[in-house]
């Protein structure tokens, strides 16, 4: 199997530092409270969003949108385990993770009908890239294989069947061209 070429990330620096900064405010709080569990929180988030594969702003957005609702959705888990002996705060929490749940599948199917179209975009470029390059590599190779044209000679001011001075008249072959012969003025009309 012939590896894909790894596509140029179209994300400046600057994008990727407000994109890692919203994901970090906006994902829940960890399990536990050491320093450390912010940094593990924080690194899994954007693995997963790597792990995605976005090479450009929407897709890099749609990734962390995802991994968002899920994180929601995890923690809203957690807080129904916190209250499961509250039936209504569990319904209602339930509800909460099935909808956050639903949204991070959705964002992810989004993310890949996105890639599939960029996919398919670059693979119609480069391959409508290849065969102009193709077209032009057959159309100089033919037009490199063509004989090179007789160089004429500048014409002379010889008329009818004269030769200039010194030369004679060069013999027909069947690959030389025909002579031209010389144009045919036409005499006015004489009145009588």
């Amino acid at each position: 199997m012939k590896a894909q070429p790894i596509p140029p990330i179209d994300l400046d620096t600057r994008a990727w530092r407000h994109l890692t900064q919203t994901l970090i405010a906006l994902l829940p709080p960890p399990i536990q409270d050491p320093p450390e569990a912010i940094e593990t929180r924080n690194h899994a988030a954007i693995a997963r969003i790597a792990a995605m594969a976005p090479v450009n702003a929407n897709e890099a957005e749609l990734a962390a949108e995802s991994v968002l609702a899920r994180a929601q959705a995890q923690e809203v888990m957690r807080l129904i385990r916190l209250h499961d002996g509250d039936i209504k705060r569990v319904i209602r929490l339930n509800a909460q993770y099935l909808a956050m749940v639903k949204l991070a599948l959705a964002v992810n199917a989004r993310l890949v009908r996105e890639q599939q179209q960029r996919r398919k975009h670059e693979t119609i470029h480069r391959d409508a890239d290849q065969d102009e390059w193709t077209r032009h590599i057959a159309a100089q190779s033919m037009l490199d294989s063509l004989p090179e044209e007789p160089k004429t000679e500048p014409e002379s001011q010889t008329v009818g069947n004269e030769t200039p001075t010194g030369q004679s008249p060069s013999p027909i072959t069947p690959n030389s061209p025909l002579p031209t012969p010389a144009p045919r003025t036409q005499s006015p009309p004489t009145g009588t």
